[in-house]
């Protein structure tokens, strides 16, 4: 058996594909909030393997202010998406660069919330479809 071996794959969503009106629109008028419920649900699942119960919650918040003054303030509010996109690539071993994820957040910044939205809820519906070692030892 080979250790530290990983296989990269491609992103399970298409960054242009429109299937989740809601995120869509959301993700053109409201980035801030879009990338702050984003940002809750990745952290809840880095941290408990689970998904969000809140789902994101409302997405006001401190992720979603400071994207948005970043936004209003000097137009940079893609940067922030910059970390988080490279972390979801880091967590599901997919293939990409700092330069495609600059590019795809700074040109296309709903599509890529969108996308990444898309993802989470992937990582999502896995884990709560898996069964925990304390669950199956009860019944």
């Amino acid at each position: 058996m080979m250790l530290g071996l990983v296989s990269h794959i491609k992103y399970h969503h298409k960054v242009i594909k429109s299937t989740t009106c809601f995120t869509d629109c959301m993700s053109c008028w409201c980035p801030c909030m879009v990338y702050g419920k984003n940002r809750q649900r990745f952290d809840h699942l880095q941290e408990n393997d689970t998904a969000d119960p809140e789902h994101g919650g409302s997405g006001c918040d401190a992720d979603c202010c400071m994207h948005l003054a970043l936004n209003a303030l000097c137009g940079f509010g893609w940067v922030l998406q910059l970390g988080q996109r490279a972390t979801l690539r880091a967590r599901y071993h997919i293939d990409g660069s700092y330069v495609n994820d600059c590019l795809t957040a700074f040109f296309c910044t709903p599509c890529e919330l969108t996308q990444e939205s898309r993802e989470l809820a992937e990582e999502e519906m896995t884990a709560s479809n898996t069964e925990r070692p304390e669950q199956t030892r009860n019944t």
